[in-house]
């Protein structure tokens, strides 16, 4: 609880400058990590816009070190922001990268009855899917996969492309040697109670399985519009409703090949890498059985 303080405490406001180059514009939002604001970058007679996050430096709050480390080893892929810069300003650590557009969440609120069509599904379920099989070959899993974790881009060039974002709880799984890290015997909670598999709420160490539990979630809140945990927020109530919807309930009013998707990923264990492929591969043959042209812009 202690980082959710450290928003309020964030001393910026909009126009202050940072390291002489980022004038902050508004805020974005808040969370654990302190505040992100949109800025506008200024080199010589170039300028940019840009989102910059900004925490508290203090040594036990490592949350910036963490979103650096995965921000630099994904640049090279399309679901991830570019990383332009980080540093320390006034007692403060920021994080300077690319600036995207809506989040999943404020897409979905925009719309009545707050749920997405299966097209939109499908396209963002799909791009959900690479982004989360590039940050496990990696080496990486999230542990707080929610809709406010994904944006679409900012421009007309990436518009139409779902990037994951807020690496504050990514964990190594995988050595760079290719060994998979053993698992703690018991782990804090990790996630957002909505979201997190049976596991995370057992205190067990997550794994690649575990992220996409939590994306189809996501999945069938997004067009169901809402789960039916929705409302408690209980963790012990969440868990036990969770456990009763196992084996294909709660996507029994959703295309057949969703059960698939649960059936894949509720059999894997710890080590498990999961088939990407496949589950992109159903929901290809949803969109084929159902008319929908995945090539048209989310």
């Amino acid at each position: 609880m202690e980082h959710q303080l450290l928003a309020a405490e964030v001393p910026f406001k909009s126009g202050d400058v940072i390291k002489e180059t980022f004038t902050l514009q508004h805020q974005l939002g808040s969370g654990s990590y302190g505040v992100i604001y949109s800025a506008i970058y200024s080199s010589g007679p170039n300028q940019k816009h840009v989102a910059i996050k900004l925490e508290k430096n203090l040594p036990q709050f490592t949350l910036q070190a963490n979103e650096v480390l995965v921000m630099k080893t994904m640049e090279n892929s399309s679901h991830f922001a570019k990383f332009y810069q980080c540093g320390t300003h006034e007692g403060y650590k920021f994080v300077v990268m690319e600036l995207l557009g809506p989040s999943l969440l404020q897409l979905a609120n925009r719309q009545y009855p707050f749920k997405f069509s299966l097209s939109q599904l499908l396209k963002f379920g799909i791009q959900a899917i690479e982004s989360l099989c590039d940050l496990h070959s990696a080496g990486f899993v999230h542990r707080d996969i929610k809709p406010d974790n994904f944006m679409i881009g900012n421009s007309q060039k990436t518009g139409g492309i779902i990037y994951l974002i807020d690496f504050g709880l990514c964990k190594r799984l995988i050595k760079q040697n290719g060994v998979i890290i053993k698992p703690q015997q018991h782990s804090s909670f990790r996630g957002t109670v909505r979201y997190a598999s049976p596991n995370a709420h057992r205190h067990l160490e997550l794994c690649r399985s575990d992220d996409l539990i939590s994306l189809l979630y996501v999945l069938v809140e997004l067009y169901m519009g809402k789960l039916p945990w929705s409302n408690i927020t209980d963790p012990d109530i969440v868990l036990s409703l969770k456990l009763e919807y196992l084996g294909g309930q709660l996507v029994e009013n959703m295309p057949p090949e969703f059960k698939q998707f649960d059936d894949h990923i509720f059999s894997l264990n710890y080590e498990d890498e999961p088939d990407y492929l496949y589950l992109i591969s159903l929901f290809e043959s949803i969109a084929d059985n159902e008319g929908i042209d995945l090539q048209t812009p989310f």
